[in-house]
């Protein structure tokens, strides 16, 4: 990580808010992404407990911390606690 990566990751505008419908999953970041909780994961060779796709790129998060999965998932567990066991 160099200096100019971080400068880079601070000057990333957040959003204000974020939203959820937790009944259908879909829900926004503090980056702004658009998003869609789909539950626990079927997959017992995955890598990750829950499917989540990001519905922009139109893509489901790997796990990675490249894909944002931890943070992302966070978010949607403080706005839809009962959905996320």
């Amino acid at each position: 990580m160099t200096e100019d990566c971080i400068a880079k990751e601070l000057q990333t505008p957040l959003h204000l808010e974020i939203t959820a419908n937790c009944r259908t999953g879909k829900f926004t970041t503090l980056y702004g992404a658009n998003m869609r909780f789909q539950g626990r994961n079927p997959d017992a060779d995955a890598t990750t407990d829950y499917l989540i796709s990001d519905t922009d790129d139109n893509v489901v998060l790997d796990g990675s911390g490249a894909s944002g999965y931890d943070y992302t998932l966070d978010q949607f567990k403080a706005l839809c606690p009962n959905r996320v066991r």
